[in-house]
């Protein structure tokens, strides 16, 4: 017997996600259920969830109310290469 589950989201999520699993080959409903067997095997939610701590807010804040004032990087290299 087959059961259904329903999940209302965003429009341009919906088509992103759906857009990387057929790149894979994988249907939405074969992802969701990879998702669930998951659940099942591990008794928990198979990625893992966290609340930033008050030091990460903090960086987010700071990122969201550039002036500017932040320094950028043309790449990772240039980044490991910059003078403190």
């Amino acid at each position: 017997m087959s059961g259904i589950a329903r999940a209302r989201m965003d429009e341009d999520l919906k088509s992103e996600a759906e857009s990387i699993l057929s790149s894979v080959g994988i249907t939405p409903s074969e992802a969701i259920r990879m998702l669930y067997k998951q659940i099942v095997n591990r008794h928990e939610f198979p990625l893992e969830l966290r609340t930033p701590n008050a030091a990460t807010l903090a960086a987010f804040a700071e990122v969201d109310n550039d002036r500017g004032e932040l320094e950028t990087f043309a790449s990772f290299d240039e980044l490991l290469n910059a003078d403190d």
